[in-house]
Order: structure tokens, then sequence, then C-alpha cells
């Protein structure tokens, strides 16, 4: 491959990292789809890569192809991938940590609510099936 298309995976790929890594921080909702979709492709090109892994290529032909340009430009594509992989682990606690808020806002809404006590149905406000709102 050449140098121009090896940096504009790593670039693509770490763009789309760092993107949904600040969304996710920032909690802005209603850009995650579009962001979740926009890193899945990128992370599938870098796994696709030479033809994916099954025949030899993916993540470390990328990276040995990387290893193969001069020093300079290596190091900063390197570079670029590793600050990636952090921010996809931190893409994950992130998820987790969201995961975890939207559970306990929904036992805090079910604890609240007067319908889940008395009601038959268990109603919980600003509820629809079993998922809360974005304004809560």
């Amino acid at each position: 491959m050449t140098q121009h298309v090896l940096e504009a995976l790593v670039q693509q790929v770490s763009k789309a990292v760092s993107e949904l890594r600040t969304t996710l921080e920032l909690n802005q909702l209603d850009d995650l789809e579009r962001i979740l979709n926009q890193t899945s492709a990128a992370l599938e090109s870098i796994n696709g890569y030479a033809g994916g892994a099954a025949v030899g290529g993916g993540v470390e032909k990328l990276k040995a192809d990387i290893l193969a340009l001069d020093s300079s430009t290596s190091k900063q594509l390197m570079g670029m991938l590793d600050q990636a992989s952090i921010d996809h682990k931190v893409n994950g606690e992130l998820i987790n940590l969201a995961m975890q808020r939207s559970a306990a806002m929904q036992s805090f809404m079910a604890q609240q609510s007067l319908g889940a006590t008395y009601e038959s149905s268990g109603g919980i406000p600003g509820s629809i099936g079993g998922v809360l709102s974005k304004k809560v």
C-alpha cells in the first residue's frame, strides 16, 4: 500500500474513535448513532486491511506496513494508532458508565413513581418501552 493510503486509513480510524470519545464524554446522545456507525466502519476497514486477518492482513499487516515507512512517518502513524487504541478502551468504559447511569435512573424513577407502587401496570413516568426519555 502507498504511504497516502496508510495515512488516510489511520487518520480515518483515529478521527472516528476520537469523535466517539468526545460524543460520549459530552453525553451528546443525538449524535451517538451517526458516530457509532462511523466508528464501526472505520474499525471494519482497519480489520479488513489487505484482505483481513484470515489472509495475513488486518491490524498486524497494517502495523508492519507502517513500520516499513520512513522513521518520522512511521512514528507519527504509530502514535496515532496508539492514541486511537487508548480512546477505544476509554470508549468502552464510557459506554459501561452510561449503561449503569441509565439503569440507576430507571431504578430511581421506578422508586419515585406512585404508579409503580399503586397501579397494576407498574408504569414508570418518562419511560417508553423500558427506555428513559433523553430529556430526563
